[in-house]
């Protein structure tokens, strides 16, 4: 009897304790055209324009929102349509040597209003991203690719 009016009191001590946890917030997917996605896409086309001097468009094959952070999966292609060239830029011998592909991966988070590019992979021909969640505290549902 002891024995059970103990664990009645230990239960009920548990359900009174208050509980902390945060909420996650929700994946989500911007829709073509919003203006979230018009920020996001922009900020990662200017770093790419940045470290290799091309401006590209996209062919957004995933991109998706959680919280702060946002993961950008993509071809990348010319304006006029066409695959990106490498030629006359740090990427040109690797391009040449058929080490790089026309695919873009980007991490990005919000800071002060603003999608700020944290980590990206220009033309990789492997899976880049893969330890970005653990590198940068992003949440692992971002990088989901079906």
């Amino acid at each position: 009897m002891r024995t059970l009016s103990f664990l009645m009191l230990l239960l009920m001590g548990f359900a009174c304790m208050p509980t902390n946890h945060a909420q996650t917030p929700a994946l989500h997917i911007p829709n073509p055209g919003s203006p979230e996605r018009a920020a996001i896409l922009d900020s990662a086309r200017a770093s790419i324009d940045g470290e290799i001097g091309r401006t590209v468009q996209f062919v957004v094959e995933r991109l998706a929102i959680q919280g702060e952070w946002a993961f950008l999966y993509a071809h990348m292609q010319a304006s006029d349509g066409g695959p990106v060239d490498y030629a006359r830029t740090p990427m040109a011998e690797a391009a040449e040597a058929g080490f790089v592909s026309q695919v873009y991966a980007g991490l990005l988070e919000k800071e002060k209003d603003q999608w700020v590019v944290r980590a990206q992979a220009i033309g990789p021909t492997d899976m880049a991203w893969q330890p970005w969640a653990a590198d940068y505290g992003a949440p692992e549902a971002l990088f989901k690719l079906d």
